[in-house]
């Protein structure tokens, strides 16, 4: 059974570190997007990761361009950076000693940060919504939801178990 556990915790750091690359080079090919797109914005429709929708606000103001783009960037960095954070969190996770305080509070780390993805795409959505209302564009959304909310609340709940575990743990030692 441990054998068996060790091969998937060796699977998922896999599956995280492609989830970081993936998110990694989303951020960064949607950075030489926003750039490329406020020096020639004629090329950038070109490139990868550069919506098409949100070039049309260059047209109404370059810093429409800018800070739709800028949220799309930061929300990918961000889920990189989320990725990065596993990838350590399964990296210290030791299966003899699974409750550390450095276990729990990576994960309630984890979960703020997936809560400021939340939060971070709540206000980009309303920027969205009133830039729609200022130029009349239809501009879609940011392609992140609601279930980063909730994904937040379970890893938010289980570093609170893993907390308790660290009481629990700290208070058999000091009995015996």
């Amino acid at each position: 059974m441990k054998i068996r556990t060790e091969h998937i915790l060796t699977f998922l750091k896999i599956v995280a570190w492609l989830a970081f690359v993936g998110y990694a080079i989303q951020a960064g090919a949607q950075t030489v997007g926003l750039v490329v797109g406020v020096i020639n914005p004629a090329f950038s429709e070109k490139l990868y990761e550069v919506n098409p929708l949100f070039l049309k606000l260059r047209q109404y103001h370059i810093q429409y361009f800018v800070n739709a783009m800028s949220m799309l960037v930061f929300l990918s960095a961000f889920k990189a950076h989320v990725w990065y954070l596993v990838i350590q969190l399964l990296s210290k996770l030791r299966l003899q000693t699974p409750f550390s305080r450095d276990i729990a509070k990576r994960l309630e780390k984890i979960a703020f940060e997936l809560l400021g993805i939340w939060l971070v795409n709540i206000m980009g959505m309303a920027y969205l919504k009133w830039l729609e209302k200022t130029t009349g564009e239809q501009l879609g959304d940011l392609g992140v939801g609601d279930e980063f909310l909730l994904i937040a609340a379970i890893v938010y709940i289980v570093a609170q178990i893993f907390k308790r575990g660290v009481e629990l743990k700290e208070e058999n030692e000091l009995t015996v």
